[in-house]
């Protein structure tokens, strides 16, 4: 018994001096080398500087704001939508389900 708890102390020791080595400590400095950071940086450094896109989500809508114009299908979605709230609505009595 006594050996057994010897075994199962040492063993709790290493397997936690060996858990130790392998956590990232938070103040190291971060990694810049990986893949998908130097493509990331190639393609900032590749973009022609000149108009840049207004990211300030405003819904302005023209040449030079950034943002899309409605397509055709938009278009015709939000026609469709301006029919239906043209409509008149009723309103809807309570009453529950009819028997």
């Amino acid at each position: 018994m006594k050996r057994t708890l010897i075994a199962l102390g040492t063993l709790a020791l290493v397997s936690t001096a060996f858990a130790q080595q392998h956590v990232h400590n938070p103040e190291a400095a971060p990694d810049h080398d990986t893949k998908p950071q130097v493509a990331a940086d190639s393609k900032a450094q590749a973009k022609q500087p000149g108009v840049t896109k207004i990211k300030d989500g405003s819904t302005a809508r023209g040449q030079g704001s950034g943002v899309a114009k409605a397509s055709k299908a938009e278009e015709h979605g939000q026609s469709h939508a301006d029919a239906r709230e043209a409509k008149p609505h009723t309103v809807p009595e309570q009453g529950g389900t009819p028997k």
